[in-house]
């Protein structure tokens, strides 16, 4: 990953470290009011807004919850709204100062900060979401043909090699999607190009943000965080992508240090949320040919499945699982539809959940320890809170050879010269395959 180096002009001298959350943003104690009974947006409009991004801040002791708002006029136009709610009054308010104008935003990721700026006492969060200019395929933007994307390493040969094609495959010129970089309460704010410069590689949309990583600096004198992040989006070449992010950010001198984005890995089928994997980086979600699936790699089996879409009970297509939460070994999902799932690792299936009110999830999902809190389908502008399900596991069975070649095929489906790859190694070890 190559990493740049971006200051920002602050006017003011602070000092801010990586804290827990509380009282408000001036350091006052937050006065008592009497607290609605669930977290409430009171300004939303049904039918013109959605719920398209939700978190609470990592490691945050008493943070604020974070919401992002998507809202459509009478007139087509889109504009977005960076929200936060506290405990307190569990009411979500516009965030002041923040300005959102790509035509396109989508999820949100938070950590803590608390320290000074401009002479007093601040609790905030830094937040970041991603801007793009074209709609994805989660707002209704056409989805690429599978299997039809540009050769990106056809295209990289004829940008470097000075040997005239027969026929030549430029590298597509794009609008980069951002990465979007608030302090809330303060003047910071950054946009950076979600590119990797080695590939060369941009994302034009995004799809979900996750996997938050954050490492305090301070007990090596300096006083800065070093943050990384997992995205999945779609690439100028018409593949989805899985992209690593990091970042630098010193808060003695309000400035974006060093930054970057590393390619990890492309496919044809739709990608959807991502989420940390303690054990393996991130776990994410996939539809490709009818069905629903999370994964750990584009190449290798499935770590969970489920034909057709368990939200709606459409049969013939998978589901876009468009946020994941993971709170110990308890991997939830949610998307478009109403519903939360759950994964049965041992099972290696996607199971829903419908013993709570959780059975009304929809859009968007925020974890702290064992609170989980989700949009609710039956009440817009309103979220359920609960406490992180039981997921039933099953015994981890051996499967049969024909099985294990089936998911790996169909998962390398969406390019036939990597599953022609698949079946040639598994013949050799003895199994029959048919690739189709």
């Amino acid at each position: 990953m190559e990493l740049k180096k971006l200051t920002l002009c602050i006017l003011s001298s602070s000092s801010l470290a990586l804290v827990g959350c509380g009282g408000d943003s001036a350091g006052e104690p937050t006065p008592e009011v009497e607290a609605l009974s669930a977290y409430t947006d009171l300004t939303w409009s049904a039918g013109a807004d959605e719920l398209v991004g939700l978190t609470y801040p990592a490691g945050a002791s008493n943070g604020p919850l974070v919401a992002l708002k998507r809202s459509t006029g009478s007139d087509d136009s889109v504009t977005h709204t960076l929200m936060t709610a506290d405990a307190n009054t569990k009411e979500f308010e516009a965030v002041e100062g923040v300005t959102l104008d790509k035509n396109y935003y989508r999820d949100v990721v938070a950590l803590p900060v608390s320290g000074t700026y401009e002479g007093e006492s601040i609790d905030t969060v830094l937040v970041a979401t991603c801007g793009y200019a074209e709609a994805s395929y989660l707002e209704g933007g056409e989805l690429p043909d599978q299997g039809s994307g540009l050769d990106r390493v056809g295209a990289l040969a004829n940008e470097k090699i000075a040997i005239q094609p027969i026929e030549e495959v430029a590298v597509p010129t794009v609008t980069p999607a951002v990465l979007s970089l608030h302090l809330l309460g303060t003047d910071f704010s950054a946009e950076i190009d979600i590119t990797d410069v080695q590939e060369p590689l941009s994302l034009v949309d995004c799809h979900s943000l996750g996997g938050l990583y954050v490492a305090d600096l301070s007990s090596k004198g300096r006083s800065s965080v070093e943050v990384s992040l997992f995205l999945t989006g779609l690439d100028q070449y018409g593949e989805y992508a899985i992209l690593e992010a990091g970042f630098g950010f010193d808060y003695d001198t309000f400035t974006l240090g060093e930054y970057g984005f590393g390619l990890d890995q492309t496919n044809m089928a739709p990608l959807g949320a991502i989420e940390e994997d303690p054990e393996d980086d991130y776990f994410f979600a996939a539809a490709f040919e009818g069905d629903t699936y999370l994964l750990d790699d584009m190449k290798g089996e499935a770590r969970a499945t489920i034909d057709g879409n368990p939200f709606s009970g459409n049969s013939q297509e998978g589901a876009l699982i468009t946020d994941l939460v993971l709170s110990g070994n308890t991997l939830l999902g949610v998307s478009a539809d109403a519903g939360l799932a759950g994964i049965d690792f041992g099972g290696e299936e996607i199971v829903m959940l419908s013993e709570g009110d959780y059975a009304n999830c929809i859009d968007q999902l925020a974890l702290n320890g064992t609170t989980v809190w989700c949009h609710d389908a039956t009440e817009e502008g309103t979220l359920i809170e609960f406490t992180v399900p039981e997921v039933p596991q099953s015994e981890v069975m051996e499967e049969s050879q024909p099985e294990v070649v089936a998911r790996k095929v169909a998962i390398a489906g969406s390019s036939k010269e990597e599953a022609e790859q698949i079946k040639a190694e598994l013949e050799g070890a003895g199994a029959e395959v048919e690739v189709k």
